[in-house]
């Protein structure tokens, strides 16, 4: 798998997900990628196995696991930029 694809697709992932979030990097690990999500002045970051990215890539499959771990990320950044009351 080329990392340069795979920042492409959960790029455009994200997008789907929130216009506002960005994808920041991607980093390689031994049996994982953690990719690093910011929006406004906050980031935060998901582990996605490499399984799951390769399901996705390669056969098409399991779409809706990858989009819900973005979403929950995103979800997360939004409530942390959300003022506090």
């Amino acid at each position: 798998m080329e990392e340069g694809k795979i920042a492409e697709e959960v790029k455009k992932m994200v997008a789907a997900v929130d216009k506002e979030a960005r994808l920041e990097a991607i980093v390689e690990e031994e049996d994982e990628f953690r990719v690093t999500l910011s929006k406004g002045n906050h980031s935060d970051g998901v582990t996605l196995s490499k399984e799951l990215l390769e399901d996705f890539l390669v056969r098409g499959k399991r779409g809706h696991e990858l989009k819900k771990a973005l979403g929950k990320a995103v979800s997360k950044l939004t409530l942390m930029g959300q003022r506090r009351r």
